[in-house]
């Protein structure tokens, strides 16, 4: 399924973008799409590399003779389990 939309676009984004498909000899709209699709695939491959970064600085940071969690703790028995008021 593909759907259309319409947009304005600032002259400073659109020319490099009639420029670019002129000189492919397609339309601006395939240009803009393959933009689109490209900003899309980078923002996920920037966010599992900053997601990598985190859980490795996080590894770092923890004593050398922590533990992880059990099972259970992990659990959502384990995350909202009552506890004991004194």
């Amino acid at each position: 399924m593909t759907h259309s939309i319409t947009i304005k676009i600032p002259e400073n984004i659109y020319q490099p973008l009639a420029k670019e498909a002129k000189a492919k000899g397609r339309k601006i709209e395939e240009i803009a799409l393959e933009r689109l699709a490209k900003n899309e695939s980078q923002v996920d491959d920037n966010f599992e590399e900053l997601a990598n970064e985190l859980a490795d600085y996080f590894e770092k940071s923890l004593p050398t003779n922590a533990k992880p969690l059990s099972d259970y703790a992990m659990s959502r028995d384990g995350i909202y389990e009552k506890q004991e008021q004194n």
